[in-house]
């Protein structure tokens, strides 16, 4: 059968409560092409991890996607929201809120982000899951020291999901040494995903919960102009990163 036919099949086949998991390459195949067919979602992440020797918690962040590599997060407790938008801003993600950012919005390289957490704001999506199951999987099937299996079922708000679980060897470029992904069985695709290191210890766990196909945002939900957000633009950081 070849790819066309088989994505064609696995599309078209429904997933059921309690459907026994397809194996990882199908699994792969079907999430990505789920994650293609996403023309925008949006959801609630709630994430636990290791930073600078510290765990902390952020629970119920706000996050909006739209395709293309449009990005919005909020961080309710600490009055924090952010956009990025790739071509727009110079490329800079809009950020205000918080201690340092109460009074003016400023506009900064995502990658700043790296430096208050593991990951910048593009790499909250969905799809960063998928590539980072798809390349450790890659490289464990020429691995005899991996391993990766289906793990069980489990419901996640009250809806069925697959756990995948891999352990992986030391010192050969793996994400970490035991990766849990859990795969939604009627949306298939991701909706957790836990990292541990190599003493047993936390890395990451980040879970997407009230997660909303295809919604039918606007370019208002990523523009810092939207009046439901609060984004100071008389700040000069932001005009002065306005399109060109």
């Amino acid at each position: 059968m070849n790819r066309s036919l088989l994505l064609a099949c696995l599309l078209a086949t429904p997933c059921a409560n309690g459907a026994q998991p397809p194996d990882t390459a199908s699994l792969l195949t079907k999430m990505a092409a789920n994650h293609a067919q996403l023309q925008d979602y949006t959801c609630e992440i709630s994430r636990q991890e290791l930073f600078k020797g510290k765990q902390r918690e952020l629970p119920n962040v706000v996050f909006k996607y739209k395709r293309p590599a449009r990005y919005y997060m909020k961080w309710p407790d600490d009055g924090i929201e952010a956009i990025y938008v790739e071509g727009k801003y110079d490329n800079r993600m809009v950020i205000h809120g918080g201690l340092l950012f109460s009074f003016a919005s400023v506009a900064v390289d995502p990658k700043v982000a790296l430096n208050h957490g593991r990951h910048t704001l593009p790499e909250a999506d969905l799809g960063n899951i998928i590539k980072i199951f798809e390349d450790n999987t890659r490289r464990a099937s020429k691995d005899p020291e991996a391993k990766i299996a289906y793990d069980g079922d489990e419901d996640l708000e009250g809806r069925p999901a697959w756990r995948f679980k891999a352990v992986f060897p030391p010192n050969k470029g793996y994400y970490g040494h035991v990766v849990r992904v859990h795969v939604d069985q009627h949306y298939v695709l991701p909706v957790r995903i836990e990292v541990r290191g190599w003493q047993n210890e936390l890395l990451e766990s980040y879970r997407y919960s009230s997660l909303k196909r295809n919604v039918g945002l606007s370019e208002a939900d990523f523009d810092v102009k939207n009046p439901a957000y609060m984004f100071r633009l008389g700040n000069r950081a932001v005009d002065s990163n306005e399109p060109r």
